[in-house]
């Protein structure tokens, strides 16, 4: 009988803690399974992560002396 949680939203400092965990070496399913959700849930968190980190390398860039402009993701 499985145990998850119909969620459908985590809260900003939810995902973050969930991130952290992630960094600390936990897996997806790991994570997942102690908050309720399903790991796809956790790989979403993780990609939106990775692209926030990607921007900020991104505008930390210069390119013939001119800053990139920034990206926007929605």
């Amino acid at each position: 009988m499985s145990t998850m949680s119909q969620r459908s939203h985590l809260t900003d400092s939810e995902a973050w803690r969930d991130v952290g965990r992630l960094d600390g070496g936990q897996t997806q399913a790991e994570v997942a399974q102690a908050i309720g959700v399903s790991q796809s849930v956790i790989s979403r968190i993780w990609n939106r992560f990775w692209r926030l980190e990607l921007q900020a390398e991104d505008q930390d860039k210069v390119l013939d002396g001119q800053q990139r402009p920034m990206k926007i993701v929605i």
